[in-house]
């Protein structure tokens, strides 16, 4: 494991302190290994398969991030549909809506697909997570849905 080294040079009544805030990184990708069809409104959307976990901060049984330390975190999930179909999604802390990804294969041939992010400045125990938006989870490929994450 690397850790990264935070160094503070503070002077006091002509005393140098130097003090090193040591700190493991956390970041995460995970992807969708099954295709989803006709979610429920507001449904996780669950990215069961991990290929990163530093930090061990993203539950993939549950689809949550919790955030280990206080901070700023960078998130990017990308959605892919057929064509027909759509699959709308948002990004939520704690259960409140902070950015959407529109996914829209209506009209189209192929299999689009759409990438959102969101930068998120978060407390430790919060919680962030993928899901759809009302009930516009109809259709994503499994295979090619993807959802990341890192402590900035």
């Amino acid at each position: 494991m690397c850790a990264a080294k935070v160094r503070k040079n503070i002077s006091f009544l002509d005393f140098d302190f130097r003090i090193e805030e040591t700190y493991d990184p956390f970041a995460f990708q995970s992807s969708l290994t099954k295709t989803l069809q006709n979610l429920k409104n507001q449904e996780t959307v669950i990215f069961d398969k991990v290929s990163l976990n530093e930090g061990n901060a993203y539950n993939n049984i549950s689809g949550i991030f919790t955030a280990p330390l206080d901070g700023i975190y960078s998130f990017t999930w990308t959605m892919l549909t057929k064509s027909g179909k759509y699959f709308v999604t948002e990004i939520v802390l704690n259960g409140k809506k902070v950015a959407l990804n529109h996914t829209d294969g209506r009209g189209h041939n192929g299999h689009p697909m759409s990438t959102s992010h969101a930068n998120i400045k978060m407390k430790k125990g919060d919680k962030v997570w993928i899901r759809t938006q009302n009930t516009n989870g109809q259709y994503a490929l499994g295979g090619w849905c993807y959802f990341s994450g890192a402590k900035l």
